[in-house]
């Protein structure tokens, strides 16, 4: 039992030291999985709504300005299936990131805001190409296992609007659960 006690000590004490400073790097990403009610509306006036799920993988790289302040790149891939409506969906988006940690650096444990934009295009069985803009914001908590590997566990929010040329606009509105990986490399 002490020795346990022991190790829990030293290694809470060598990885107290997280790399959220000035000039280094944050590589890494998250996934999630969604189910979502869409509310669409056709050519002609009629409006629907319809129950979609999706799985979405967002790598990132991004980079301290300041101390705990990093801005970045999100690359999205977003495969999505309507079964109601018989649509499966595929896409890809990129966009800029800005993440702030609130607690001090050298904290085993933070907790972060994040704001991003991204615009996408992608594919659809019903309605072929379709081009997409969306806004976000996460929150969440991060566990340092060691000075630069954190496991992230978030709450996101979206605002995506899903636009084809000559079919129908729709609105997506998603709150979920984001699970995640980040590295933190030194300058």
């Amino acid at each position: 039992m002490k020795t346990l006690f022991f190790f829990l000590v030293l290694t809470i004490s060598l990885s107290l030291n997280a790399q959220i400073t000035k000039g280094n790097w944050l590589v890494g990403g998250s996934g999630s999985f969604t189910s979502t009610t869409a509310t669409s509306e056709d050519n002609l006036g009629n409006e629907f709504e319809s129950i979609a799920t999706a799985l979405q993988l967002r790598p990132n790289i991004g980079y301290f300005l300041t101390d705990k302040f990093a801005t970045g790149l999100n690359i999205g891939v977003n495969l999505s299936n309507s079964p109601g409506r018989d649509n499966s969906n595929w896409s890809m988006s990129v966009g800029p990131f800005a993440r702030y940690y609130f607690l001090k650096p050298e904290n085993r444990v933070n907790l972060f805001g994040e704001a991003s934009f991204s615009y996408g295009n992608g594919l659809s069985e019903i309605n072929k190409d379709r081009n997409t803009t969306s806004y976000g914001f996460s929150t969440g908590g991060v566990l340092f296992f060691n000075s630069s590997v954190g496991l992230e566990m978030s709450l996101n929010y979206t605002d995506s609007t899903s636009r084809s040329d000559g079919s129908s606009d729709t609105n997506f509105k998603n709150l979920f659960l984001g699970l995640g990986f980040q590295i933190h490399l030194e300058k």
